[in-house]
C-alpha cells in the first residue's frame, strides 16, 4: 500500500471520529472555525490523537453525561478511538491483501521480496492508556479561545431566533452562586471576603434569551464582584432594540442611561422608594416621569457618571397583583415609552420574568454546575464554558425540532430528558462524586448514599452482568 494511500485512510480515520464523539451536536460545532484557529495558533501541532476538536467534543459530550469525571470523558474518547481503530486497520489488511493478490498474478520482480507491512502511525495500532494524564494535558493546552469559539457559535440560533415583542427581542437577566474547588488557585480570586474558613465562591451572571431559552451572554466574577459591575459590559453588547428584564436591583439610573445609549429598552420594579417629577398622565396608574442624577455609585467611573444626562423620563406604571394574603400593590419603571404599548401589556410581559428565576436553577440542576469541579482558574472557565455551550446546543436541537414534533419549546422538554430525583454526593472537599461511577475507592453504598463503599471494583462485576 503506497503513502498517499495509507494518508487517505488516516485522514479519513480522523474525520469518523470527530464525527462519532460530535454525533449529539454535529450541526452545532463550528469545526472549520476550530480548524483556522488552530492552523493560526498552533502551526507547529504535531500530529496526536487528542486534537482540539476531539477534545472540545469529548468535553461537551462528558458535559451531558450524569458522570462528568476525567475518567469518564476518557473512556468516551477510548471507545470511539478504539472502535474506529478497528475498522481502519481492517480496512488497511483488505488493502494489503488485495495487493498482495494482485503483485503474486504478476511477473516476479528481481531484488528482496516485498514487505506487506502496515504504514499507519502506531498510536492508530495501540489501545488508549486508561490514565487521564494525556487527556488532561490536552484539556490545558488549549487555549480559551477556541472554547469562546464554540460557545459564541452556540448562541447563534438562526431563524429559530425571531420571536419578538412589538418588535424587540427579549432578554432576561440574574446573577447566582457556584461553589468551588478549596486550592490555592481558586482562593486566590474566589475566596469568600471575611470568611476565610468558607469554601471559594463565583457568581455567574447570564443573560438568557427568553423564548428560545439559550445564555446569550455570561459573566463570572468572585463574591465580592457586584451584579450590576459584571452586568454593564453584557449592555454593552446587547443587540440594537433589545428588550431586557430584570430586577430591582437593577433599578438604577445609571443602567436605564446604559440601556437608552444602546437604543435598548429595559423594565424594572420598583420596589424602593424613588424620587420623580409627573410630567404626563396617560391614563390612571400609568405616568411619564422625570428623575434626575443622585450620587455616582462606586462601579461607575467619574468620567462615565459625568457623560450621562441630568434627567431621563421614564414610565412609572402602578397595578395590583393577588396573593395569598389578599390584593398587592407594586410599581414597575420602563424606558418603553410608546404609548401604543398599553400598560397591562407591559406589567403582563414583566411578570413573564420568573422565567429566569426557573431557568437560572435548571441550568445549574441539569448541566450539575452547582458544584464545579476544576482545581485552577483556567480549567475552572474551560469547564463552565463548555456546560453552557452543551446547554446552548441541546436548547438549538429542542428549537429546531419543535416544528417538526409540534412541542413548544418553552415546554418542559429539557426536564423529561435529564434525570431528577438523584441524590447529589459530595465528599469533604465539597467535589461531586455519583454512585454509578467506580470513583477512586469503589462504588458508593447504593443503600447509603452518605457512605462509600470500599469492596474491590473486581468483586463488584456481577453488577454490570446482564442476565
Amino acid at each position: 500500500m503506497t503513502s498517499n494511500e495509507s494518508l487517505k485512510l488516516s485522514l479519513q480515520f480522523k474525520e469518523l471520529v470527530r464525527t462519532d464523539l460530535s454525533h449529539v451536536f454535529q450541526d452545532q460545532m463550528p469545526a472549520e472555525q476550530i480548524s483556522e484557529w488552530v492552523s493560526e495558533a498552533m502551526p507547529q501541532r504535531r500530529d496526536c490523537i487528542f486534537t482540539p476538536t476531539n477534545v472540545i467534543s469529548t468535553m461537551l459530550l462528558s458535559a451531558i453525561q450524569e458522570d462528568k469525571s476525567m475518567q469518564n470523558g476518557l473512556n468516551l474518547f477510548k471507545l470511539v478511538f478504539e472502535s474506529r481503530s478497528r475498522e481502519l486497520l481492517q480496512t488497511e489488511e483488505t488493502l494489503l491483501e488485495a495487493e498482495k493478490q494482485t503483485d503474486t498474478q504478476n511477473a516476479v520482480k528481481a531484488g528482496r521480496p516485498k514487505k506487506y507491512k502496515s504504514k499507519l502511525p502506531k498510536s492508530y495500532q495501540q489501545p488508549i492508556s486508561q490514565n487521564t494524564a494525556g487527556y488532561s494535558m490536552a484539556r490545558k493546552r488549549l487555549d480559551k479561545r477556541v472554547f469562546e469559539i464554540v460557545y459564541d457559535h452556540s448562541t447563534d440560533f438562526g431563524d429559530c431566533d425571531e420571536e419578538s415583542w412589538h418588535g424587540m427581542r427579549t432578554f432576561i437577566s440574574d446573577g447566582t452562586y457556584l461553589q468551588l474547588q478549596d486550592t490555592e488557585d481558586i482562593k486566590s480570586e474566589y475566596a469568600v471576603k471575611n470568611m476565610e474558613d468558607s469554601y471559594p465562591q463565583a457568581l455567574l451572571q447570564v443573560m438568557i434569551r427568553q423564548g428560545t431559552g439559550q445564555i446569550a451572554q455570561y459573566a463570572l466574577g468572585s463574591r465580592r464582584t457586584s451584579e450590576l459591575s459584571l452586568v454593564t459590559p453584557m449592555i454593552k453588547k446587547l443587540p440594537k432594540n433589545s428588550l431586557l428584564l430584570a430586577d430591582d436591583l437593577y433599578n438604577t439610573y445609571y443602567h436605564f442611561c446604559l440601556m437608552l445609549e444602546q437604543q435598548c429598552h429595559m423594565i424594572v420594579p420598583g420596589k424602593r422608594e424613588r424620587k420623580y417629577k409627573v410630567i404626563r398622565t396617560i391614563c390612571d396608574n400609568d405616568q411619564i416621569v422625570e428623575i434626575s442624577k443622585t450620587v455616582r455609585p462606586d462601579y461607575v467611573s467619574q468620567e462615565d457618571w459625568d457623560k450621562l444626562p441630568k434627567t431621563i423620563l421614564l414610565r412609572r406604571i402602578c397595578y395590583d397583583y393577588p396573593t395569598k394574603n389578599g390584593m398587592e400593590s407594586a410599581v414597575l419603571y420602563t424606558t418603553v415609552l410608546d404609548q401604543t404599548i398599553t400598560a397591562a401589556d407591559i406589567v403582563a410581559k414583566y411578570t413573564m420574568r420568573w422565567d429566569i428565576e426557573i431557568s437560572i436553577r435548571e441550568i445549574k440542576t441539569l448541566m450539575d454546575i452547582n458544584v464545579l469541579r476544576s482545581k485552577s482558574r483556567d480549567m475552572l472557565f474551560k469547564e463552565l464554558i463548555t456546560a453552557l455551550t452543551a446547554y446552548n446546543m441541546v436548547r438549538k436541537v429542542i428549537a429546531e425540532s419543535a416544528d417538526q414534533v409540534g412541542i413548544s419549546p418553552q415546554n418542559d422538554i429539557f426536564q423529561k430528558c435529564a434525570p431528577f430525583g438523584r441524590n447529589v454526593l459530595l465528599d469533604k472537599k465539597g467535589r461531586v462524586f455519583f454512585k454509578w461511577s467506580p470513583g477512586r475507592y469503589g462504588y458508593a453504598n447504593v443503600s447509603n448514599p452518605g457512605t462509600l463503599d470500599t469492596t474491590p471494583i473486581r468483586e463488584k462485576t456481577t453488577l454490570h452482568t446482564k442476565n
